[in-house]
């Protein structure tokens, strides 16, 4: 039931975003705090227990990292290519492919019946390791197609999504009981947050996303559908169990759409972004029924 709330909160504010996009395209400065606030809602969440989980079983959430870091952001630069998108798109697409594992991806996992802690231990390792991985993945793939500032990418992933993810678990850590009571509605307050991100990306690229939107559409959900496959399919070669394996799936198929999004705008350009604001919808909508089948593995 969750599930298909936060469907309706990512299809209404896509909704609004195109049918009200004066508003929402005067409101771009608004998406780097929200990031922000997602990212703190995600490290009130986290515990030391789930980083101690790493260090217990430290190959296989590992593995989750690399196939995370990997399998996506080629894949990207592969869809992208076949279907003969420009520059700017070519490059949402690696950026996007290149982010850590997004926080839907912990509530995906649950309902599908898979192995939450190891899900929430992948979303934590892949976070950290952003600030390095997601500016090399970019940089490697498209940086003689277009400037790719390693850097300043850098330190922007680090003071908007793995400061405040330590600053929520200084939250946590200080409050506690009271944390733990307005724990059950943060997925809400993350999912409407990405939400009016979307929202403002569809505003922005209004016209751009009616020219490109089959394309766009179509080469998103491949690289979703390919990130599901390849996850489960890798984890069950690599001898894992069919709830791991399920867990590996949603991991490397769904990612942080709106650290990809911030990075887009700020270092690329509003077309960059489009990729992003897609795999958002996309990706849940896929989880969403992912979910279904999973259930029953």
């Amino acid at each position: 039931m969750r599930s298909l709330l936060f469907l309706a909160i990512l299809f209404s504010f896509s909704f609004m975003g195109i049918v009200w996009r004066g508003f929402f395209s005067e409101l771009g400065e608004l998406i780097v705090p929200l990031l922000v606030v997602i990212m703190v809602s995600m490290g009130v969440t986290l515990t030391p227990e789930d980083f101690k989980r790493i260090l217990k079983r430290p190959l296989t959430v590992f593995y989750g990292a690399l196939l995370q870091f990997t399998v996506m952001p080629v894949t990207g630069l592969l869809v992208s290519l076949l279907l003969g998108l420009g520059a700017d798109l070519t490059a949402g697409f690696v950026l996007v492919g290149s982010a850590p594992g997004g926080t839907a991806s912990n509530l995906i996992t649950y309902v599908s019946g898979g192995d939450l802690p190891y899900s929430i231990s992948m979303t934590a390792l892949s976070t950290l390791l952003s600030p390095v991985a997601t500016p090399f993945w970019t940089w490697f793939l498209i940086g003689k197609m277009v400037p790719v500032p390693f850097l300043g990418m850098a330190l922007t992933t680090l003071k908007i999504v793995v400061l405040p993810v330590l600053a929520g678990m200084v939250v946590r850590r200080f409050l506690g009981d009271k944390v733990s009571k307005a724990e059950r509605f943060l997925p809400y307050v993350s999912i409407t947050a990405i939400s009016f991100i979307i929202a403002v990306i569809f505003a922005v690229n209004f016209e751009k996303l009616r020219d490109l939107s089959l394309t766009v559409v179509a080469g998103v959900l491949l690289h979703n559908l390919a990130g599901f496959s390849l996850g489960f399919f890798l984890g069950k070669l690599a001898g894992l169990d069919n709830r791991q394996a399920k867990t590996l799936s949603i991991e490397v198929g769904m990612q942080n759409s709106g650290l990809s999004t911030v990075l887009a705008l700020k270092y690329f350009s509003p077309l960059t972004a489009l990729p992003s604001a897609v795999f958002s919808l996309s990706q849940n909508v896929l989880g969403v029924l992912l979910s279904i089948p999973f259930r029953r593995i």
